[in-house]
């Protein structure tokens, strides 16, 4: 057991070495972009994510319950709600700000801050856009940024991009099975059961 210490102490010696020989003060960028194809006419997927915006809960993975923030005042023309409420189960409440919207070149972009989340992580945003292929045919967009401030998020980066990076894949294939058929995926089937939804 000693050993193990002493090898977990020269990691995090080695780590704290690096990081102040590398001048590492300020952040490290998560920049995230996930794109699917959907087979349906992209002023439906539009729908989904800008006018219901407030009614992600509905659809989207991880996401228990979702509701319109009454509190922020709506400051961007045409957006539905000025924010909104989520519910993410054992990660927290996240509290999301609209800060983009355009209906003509649909696109929506807000701010979050999550009750669970690391304190490494700041300015946490998120854009989507849909874009039109055919008559039958888009495209949707997600692309989630934060920066990771410190050592934590130095050391845990890489470990955050992957989890991202999981996540905005699960959420485009959520987004293209509600927008195509109008039931919601498989997985958010399974979450809803275990909710007794």
């Amino acid at each position: 057991m000693r050993d193990e210490e002493l090898e977990e102490s020269k990691i995090i010696k080695a780590q704290l070495y690096l990081i102040k020989k590398l001048n590492i003060k300020e952040m490290v960028k998560l920049d995230i972009k996930e794109s699917i194809e959907i087979n349906t006419p992209s002023a439906k997927a539009w729908d989904i994510i800008g006018p219901n915006f407030a009614n992600i809960g509905d659809w989207g993975r991880g996401i228990n319950k979702s509701w319109k923030n009454e509190d922020v005042k709506i400051s961007i023309e045409g957006a539905p709600a000025g924010g909104r409420f989520c519910d993410l189960g054992k990660f927290g409440f996240a509290d999301e700000k609209i800060i983009h919207y355009n209906e003509q070149n649909k696109e929506i972009s807000w701010i979050a801050s999550i009750s669970k989340m690391p304190s490494f992580v700041k300015n946490l945003e998120n854009e989507l856009k849909v874009e039109t292929i055919s008559e039958d045919t888009g495209r949707v967009t997600t692309n989630i940024s934060a920066n990771l401030t410190g050592i934590g998020g130095f050391i845990m980066g890489g470990m955050m991009k992957k989890n991202m990076n999981k996540l905005l894949k699960g959420f485009v294939k959520d987004w293209k099975t509600y927008a195509e058929t109008g039931e919601v995926s498989e997985t958010k089937k399974r979450e809803n059961a275990k909710l007794g939804k």
